[in-house]
């Protein structure tokens, strides 16, 4: 079959049909209607692949690569990988079963970027969180959650920490609130197991993970803009992408004035907010104390 329907369209699929999309737009190729009517196709079809809300089978990947005229070796593989990894059933497409479709979609993005900047203002980031830590969370936010669902969720966030040991690792920089030090989230031995592994981590996984602490001294308060996270991709026809999180609801930023915001305001709080590396570990060392006297 030329099209395979999905129930709900992944995030591969997604940039996949995004990637299409830019192709044609900014190919001068024209509208859906004019290459779909080239390729002997209807519009809705086209609309669909572009969307991700089907997938797409070789045949057509290929011969849409061609009425584009890509000839990027690097972009046409690209794509190819992409379709294989969008249809392949692994454990980041088993995780729709049990999160929500924007969060299965965030932990697909985190999987194949390059660079995650996260800013967090009242919890450790999830990368760097222990079980303990994270199950402490976890049970804040849904307190009496089936204890089976509890297991696959922290399961799932142990399996997303294998980012950092890829061939080409996910190069992490994060900016944490000095007030999630304070939080003794699960109390003070989680806390303190908690403090001792983002020195562990940073220690090391130089270069890779970067952790910076915004001081409760500094002007630039963290009530003022609140947690999020941009993530790059290596490949240049991707664009980064913002993700918020909340209580009740998650939700991304794609649009490029949008995304260019937050990177802007992340670099100002890293260079010019933040503690750099070495005072940000050094406070980091002082709270582990704390939380080890007592």
């Amino acid at each position: 079959m030329a099209m395979r329907r999905m129930s709900q369209p992944t995030a591969r699929q997604v940039r996949l049909g995004t990637i299409f999309r830019g192709l044609r737009e900014e190919g001068g190729h024209g509208s859906q209607d004019t290459v779909a009517r080239e390729l002997g196709w209807s519009e809705a079809k086209l609309s669909r692949i572009e969307s991700g809300r089907v997938g797409i089978s070789d045949p057509d990947l290929r011969a849409l690569l061609d009425h584009y005229r890509v000839q990027d070796r690097k972009l046409r593989a690209y794509v190819v990988d992409l379709r294989r990894r969008g249809n392949v059933r692994g454990w980041e497409s088993d995780v729709r079963l049990v999160v929500s479709p924007t969060y299965a979609d965030y932990i697909s993005y985190e999987s194949d970027a390059s660079d995650k900047c996260d800013v967090q203002t009242t919890l450790i980031p999830g990368l760097l969180q222990t079980y303990d830590y994270a199950a402490a969370v976890l049970d804040q936010h849904f307190p009496g959650m089936d204890e089976e669902e509890r297991a696959e969720r922290l399961s799932i966030r142990v399996k997303r920490q294998s980012v950092f040991d890829r061939p080409n690792p996910l190069i992490f920089r994060g900016i944490i609130s000095e007030s999630a030090l304070r939080h003794a989230i699960g109390g003070r031995e989680v806390m303190a197991a908690q403090l001792e592994h983002l020195l562990i981590l940073a220690k090391e996984y130089v270069g890779t993970v970067n952790i910076y602490v915004l001081s409760e001294v500094s002007e630039c308060h963290a009530a003022l803009f609140g947690p999020f996270v941009i993530l790059a991709f290596p490949e240049r026809w991707v664009p980064d992408i913002v993700y918020l999180e909340g209580l009740t609801g998650n939700r991304f930023l794609e649009d490029a004035r949008e995304v260019q915001a937050y990177r802007r305001l992340f670099d100002r709080l890293m260079v010019s907010a933040s503690l750099q590396r070495a005072e940000s570990m050094k406070l980091i060392e002082w709270h582990l104390d704390n939380y080890r006297n007592g």
